[in-house]
């Protein structure tokens, strides 16, 4: 199958193009689905959102002008189509996602699982809490690492904006999570 051939509106890469994408997709895959995990709150339907995202930037890679910028590229087109997916099957954003399981996997035993997962669920009901914008806006700067400005690109927002919804973000989770910080002994 040539470039440009098959159904309208796909394109393929050409070998070399699907190799580099490949490469560049392996060391951010598993961050990119955790970001669909938060956006879902749900594990099938995060692995939907990135396969379709994946499908979307592998045919239209030759669009990505740096590939320093690949993981802020694919974290858009992740968005985008968690949006579009959205739009299209008519469901509300769901303002708490499944940052308990994100959290939980990462500790080794099962006690420490039990006390990442009671955290997170406490930390997810106050993201929960927060508008939509703020509560993608910190968990793209804390939780995935993005600069204000990735996060501004991912989002499609100034970045004074992005750098305000993480202000205000944080401010608030901050007061939500004052009794947990204290319980973890965090703060006095």
């Amino acid at each position: 199958m040539q470039a440009g051939s098959g159904r309208v509106g796909s394109r393929v890469p050409p070998d070399r193009d699907r190799t580099r994408f490949e490469r560049l997709l392996l060391p951010v895959r598993q961050g990119l689905y955790r970001f669909a995990l938060q956006l879902t709150g749900d594990a099938v339907r995060a692995d939907d959102v990135l396969h379709q995202a994946v499908v979307v930037g592998l045919s239209h890679f030759d669009q990505l002008s740096a590939e320093a910028a690949f993981r802020a590229w694919m974290s858009r087109i992740v968005y985008r189509t968690f949006l579009d997916e959205q739009r299209r099957s008519g469901r509300e954003i769901p303002s708490e996602g499944s940052l308990d399981n994100v959290v939980a996997l990462t500790q080794s035993g099962p006690e420490q699982r039990a006390g990442a997962s009671q955290l997170a669920a406490r930390i997810v009901e106050a993201l929960g809490g927060l508008p939509d914008a703020q509560a993608r806006a910190v968990w793209l700067v804390d939780g995935q690492g993005f600069k204000y400005r990735e996060v501004a690109q991912i989002m499609e927002i100034p970045p004074g904006t992005a750098a305000t919804l993480v202000a205000r973000g944080r401010s608030a989770l901050r007061r939500r999570l004052k009794n947990v910080a204290q319980e973890q002994g965090v703060t006095q």
